[in-house]
């Protein structure tokens, strides 16, 4: 095509400006193409991994505002501006012949002034834009739906990019992109359209929906808990710390939650030590998290000679339990069972080959556009692209031209 074209190609403007005036076609690809891979016997949605990635986006550190310093970098800006007029000032009180700064110097410092005037004017809008909002504490100015995002220790505005693998082919079937900086929240989202991708490639099998910790949350756990289609399977075993752990933290082993005992009849935790600890309320307090918990108050602390390595606090050793503990403790029980550690260790390999092929292969680490909508329709694009050269190793040329002949043939003969 190349060739034919004697290298005529669209400039970066036109493709940028295709992909973002075409945004729910560039969506629609992936779904065809999807249901294209099903016609082929390529997908089974038995078992699904999800997992997210950080991937960066058009903001440079440089153009991120925070609240508490709005007014520090005003100052800094009228400093600089003040600097440069009294260089200005004493180039025009000297005679033309004693002159030393020259013409060119003069029309650069002329011009850091322009520059500057407009940064002024530009952080003067953005402090206005806190002030309107008094909740807003940081401001990213090229792409205001970024938001910082941790990844391999380094901080940098970005998205949390999501996908859903299926295990048969390692073929991408469900995408998405939030500016949430974790996964506690992403996998309801997720388990939606995995949800409806089955619907509408019309599949019908059980699928166990595979995640890493980082999805540990009792609320989605809980809210996917009546999915008969789809059984999520967390991990909640914590990956082990680099760090040397610490024995000074209070509680310590053989005092933690996991040590207390659990009286249903008295409805009372009783502690190591044989101590009773009672509820404090009749209705569940709430979590940042969301998850409702009850606490219990022991009120035998005082005396007790392994108080120290119970608890610092004066009024006595609490734990907080939740009200969904006896669910938990058996979802947790479950997922240690055989088959689901299996599908537990297998996870990382049907997941991190898409994630890998992306990020190495395509070299695909940032976004080229702005804004949430548009970011979700350009990562929808590269899910496809992966499935297409994913489709493209597995069979030649001819075979899809073949495959996709007998596709058409078996429609036209339905019809």
């Amino acid at each position: 095509m190349i060739w034919l074209t004697e290298d005529l190609a669209p400039d970066f403007k036109t493709i940028a400006d295709f992909r973002k005036d075409n945004r729910e076609g560039i969506k629609n690809i992936f779904k065809d193409f999807l249901n294209f891979c099903h016609k082929m016997d390529l997908l089974s949605l038995e078992i699904i991994a999800i997992d997210g990635t950080k991937l960066r986006a058009q903001n440079s550190i440089n153009n991120i505002y925070k609240r508490n310093e709005i007014a520090k970098l005003q100052k800094r800006i009228q400093e600089k501006i003040s600097e440069y007029l009294f260089e200005l000032d004493i180039a025009d009180e000297k005679e033309v012949e004693e002159l030393k700064i020259k013409d060119i110097e003069v029309e650069g410092i002329v011009n850091k002034l322009k520059k500057l005037s407009k940064y002024k004017d530009k952080v003067k809008g953005i402090r206005a834009i806190f002030e309107g909002d008094k909740e807003l504490n940081i401001y990213f100015a090229t792409d205001k739906d970024s938001r910082f995002q941790s990844d391999q220790g380094k901080v940098k505005a970005g998205y949390n990019s999501q996908i859903a693998t299926d295990s048969k082919n390692k073929l991408i079937v469900a995408n998405d992109v939030t500016n949430e900086s974790n996964d506690q929240k992403q996998m309801s989202p997720m388990i939606e359209k995995v949800k409806d991708v089955k619907e509408d490639l019309e599949i019908d099998v059980k699928t166990k929906a595979v995640m890493d910790n980082g999805y540990f949350s009792e609320k989605e756990i809980i809210n996917n808990s009546t999915n008969e289609k789809i059984e999520v399977i967390v991990s909640n075993k914590k990956e082990p710390h680099k760090k040397k752990e610490r024995t000074d933290l209070i509680p310590v082993e053989g005092f933690k939650i996991e040590a207390f005992k659990y009286n249903k009849v008295k409805d009372v935790y009783i502690c190591p030590e044989g101590k009773e600890l009672k509820r404090t309320h009749a209705r569940p307090g709430i979590e940042s998290s969301g998850r409702k918990v009850f606490e219990y108050q022991c009120y035998s602390c005082n005396g007790c000679k392994n108080r120290p390595f119970c608890t610092k606090n004066k009024r006595g050793r609490s734990i907080k339990v939740s009200v969904n503990k006896e669910y938990m403790d058996e979802y947790k029980e479950s997922i240690k069972n055989d088959e689901n550690k299996k599908i537990i260790k297998k996870r990382k390999e049907i997941v991190e080959h898409p994630f890998g092929t992306i990020k190495r292969s395509f070299g695909f680490t940032y976004f080229m556009q702005r804004g949430l909508e548009k970011v979700k329709a350009e990562f929808s694009f590269i899910c496809f692209t992966y499935n297409l050269k994913r489709v493209l190793n597995m069979f030649s040329t001819e075979d899809i031209i073949e495959m996709i002949g007998s596709i058409k043939t078996a429609k036209l003969t339905t019809n």
